[in-house]
């Protein structure tokens, strides 16, 4: 991740309170805020409040919210108004959500073992 994309805070899309935990301890030493948000509405909410450069999605939440908050990032960056790093992460043999993730514009799509064993540098430490 860019020195650039790490400035900013961290939305993390999904319902799975282990993650948030986690992803908030890899976060604290970069001073980089972690908002979870569990619906469409709560990531407008979120997304619209400030600095945000990276979305963590998780594969293993609702179905339909992600896929809808990912085809509303491609929306916007196809329009050029987006500036946000997107990593999504599920499990390994969840090969179909993984390619979903793809088609609607994640950057990075990880399994869950690689997104944990990477955690500290997507969020900012190299």
């Amino acid at each position: 991740m860019s020195a650039a994309a790490a400035d900013g805070g961290i939305i993390l899309l999904g319902q799975n309170l282990l993650f948030t935990a986690r992803v908030e301890t890899a976060a604290d030493p970069w001073g980089r805020p972690v908002r979870q948000a569990r619906t469409l509405a709560e990531f407008r909410e979120v997304y619209a409040a400030g600095d945000i450069s990276l979305l963590l999605v998780d594969l293993e939440g609702d179905a339909a919210t992600w896929q809808a908050v990912l085809a509303e990032l491609q929306d916007r960056a196809a329009a050029g108004s987006m500036g946000l790093h997107i990593v999504a992460f599920g499990p390994h043999e969840d090969t179909a959500a993984m390619e979903r993730a793809r088609e609607l514009g994640c950057a990075a799509v990880l399994n869950k073992g690689r997104f944990a064993a990477t955690l500290g540098q997507l969020v900012g430490g190299g």
